[in-house]
This record gives C-alpha cells, structure tokens and sequence, in this order.
C-alpha cells in the first residue's frame, strides 16, 4: 500500500534492504534513541524492537537508555548487559551528542531520523525530514521489508501510533500529511486502546496544573510576536517538577493569537533548555546559530547563560 510513495524518500529507497541485510548479519542489536525522550523516541525505540522480535525472534533486541517515567505506560528499557559487537541502530537522534548510550558498543551504527542531517555519524543513514516523526518512518520501512503490514503486529502498531501522535501533537501540527493519516489508520486497525493511550500521554498531576498559571503570569512577548518565559530552577523547586516534566507545556502558547514564535527557557543544573516552537515562521536556523537544531518549527537550544535568552529573543524577532 505505501510502497509506491518510495521515490518521494530517497535514503530510505535507497538503503532499506541495506538495513534488513545489515540486521541479518547481527545475532545481538541494540537500539537506541536520545536523552530526555518524547513519545516518539520511545515509540520508535520499543516499535522498531517489537518489529525485529517478530521477524527474527531468535535474536537478542534489547532497548537502552535512562527511563522517563511518564512514559513508562509505554513499555520498559531492558536492562544493560555486556554485549559483545552487537549492531547499534539509534533513532529519532540527530546528533551523536544526544544519543542516550554509547554507538561506540557497536562495530556497525544505523541510523534512523527525521531530523534534519547536520550530523551524519552511522554507517547507514536512514533520514527522512518529510515525514511526521521517526515512528511514521518506522512504519514505511518495515512495510518494504513485509510488503502490506506483514511485520506489524498489535504491539508494534501501538507503539508506533503513540509516536506519530506525540510527534504531531494529536494531528494538529503542520507535520501532519496526509501519508500521516494513511499510516495512523492502517495502525489502528490493530487490537489496542488508542483513546487510553492518548490520555496517559496527556495526563498531568496537580503540580503540572498548577504550573500552567505560572506560564501565563510569567511570559513576555514582543511587539512582533516573539513570546518567552524564563523558568528558573526554583520555580520548578516550588511547583516539584523536573525540567521535561515542566516543558511538557511547551505548547500552552500555541493557542494565542498573538504568539507567532514562543519559547520555554528552563535552568537545569549545568545550563540552560530551551524549547523553541513557531506556528509557521522557520526557526531552526537560528536554533542552529545558538548550537542548537532541529525541526524548521521545532526546536531546541542549550545556553549557558540567562543573559542570553535576550540575544535569542532579538534574533528570533528579526525572523518576523
């Protein structure tokens, strides 16, 4: 079914059965994916695992990385174990300074994103800008490899809904195509509970309520449409929250009119995140001026100083 949209993605035309081989020389994979994981990092990890299980059930595939606990519903990292030369395959992580292990376990690295490639470090890159996240991605190879779903099972279509929707921010975003509502309704079709699944996601606790107040009290905006709010690390002391539990709100700001490009800067212990969304204006060009990255509508940033939340707010101003 999706098979004939092949040409549109040209590293995955030209390298899926590359892959496949590449997997079939490895008696020992592991898969990794970046620090600080979203849904689609872990439904890309733990899809991606779920789809080699079943097709080369006797092949050790294990899952590594530090655990986000609110994602837990998901599924579990396995435990690390002394692998000899396994085959590293990294996902949805752009740059190898974000990988949540060590690619350097492996005698061979793949790759498989759809962020923009700044940093091509792998022996095959897989790299797909085009499609909503890297479970979407996910999906169309192991359709390649089983022609017509015959590599998806219940676990895996779970798994990978649940990154298309985190990566697409429950279809609103503008990286939802139409392939995108293709692949989320061939998932669907399979026996799991996506309604309970897109609550778990969006579920919050009391103190994550209560911190939305201290975003909309807290934010400035400039005359052209650039919003940002400072969180620094006791605000996140007094609300109990941890930094990815506090972006999580990231996108409060989507819903105001006069908010064209908004950012959330939050202090962690050694430095500065910054997560930074536009409605349509690019901006991973500046996130890239500051040593960050990412998508042209989302993005992120570390700074070492707050004194520099200002200079990023006058070069995202210029973008507008």
């Amino acid at each position: 079914m999706f098979t004939e949209n092949i040409k549109q993605y040209p590293s995955l035309k030209h390298h899926y059965n590359d892959v496949l081989n590449l997997i079939n020389e490895y008696d020992e994979i592991i898969i990794l994916r970046h620090i600080r994981p979203d849904p689609d990092a872990i439904g890309a990890q733990l899809g991606l695992k779920a789809i080699l299980q079943y097709i080369f059930p006797n092949k050790s595939i294990a899952a590594l990385g530090e655990e986000e606990s609110s994602l837990n519903y998901l599924g579990r990292m396995d435990p690390v174990t002394t692998v000899d030369d396994p085959l590293v395959i990294v996902v949805d992580t752009a740059g190898a300074g974000r990988v949540d292990g060590d690619i350097a376990a492996g005698s061979k690295v793949i790759k498989i994103d759809h962020h923009p490639n700044n940093d091509p470090y792998g022996d095959i890159n897989i790299v797909e800008t085009g499609v909503s996240s890297t479970s979407e991605l996910i999906f169309i190879l192991a359709n390649l490899w089983g022609f017509d779903n015959d590599y998806i099972n219940d676990t895996s279509a779970r798994l990978l809904f649940s990154g298309i929707v985190g990566d697409t921010g429950r279809f609103l975003f503008d990286n939802t195509s139409s392939m995108t509502h293709r692949i989320a309704s061939e998932l669907k079709k399979f026996d799991f509970d996506a309604t309970k699944d897109m609550g778990l996601m969006n579920r919050q606790s009391i103190s994550q309520f209560r911190f939305k107040g201290y975003l909309i009290d807290n934010f400035e905006i400039t005359d052209k449409g650039v919003l940002g709010v400072w969180v620094p690390s006791s605000v996140l002391d007094e609300y109990g929250l941890n930094s990815n539990e506090a972006s999580l709100s990231v996108n409060l700001y989507r819903e105001m009119d006069e908010a064209e490009i908004w950012f959330m800067a939050v202090e962690e212990e050694d430095n500065i995140r910054v997560r930074l969304r536009s409605k349509k204006t690019v901006i991973n060009d500046v996130a890239e001026a500051f040593g960050g990255g990412g998508h042209p509508l989302a993005s992120g940033i570390s700074l070492s100083s707050s004194e520099k939340i200002r200079d990023l707010t006058e070069a995202l101003d210029r973008k507008l």
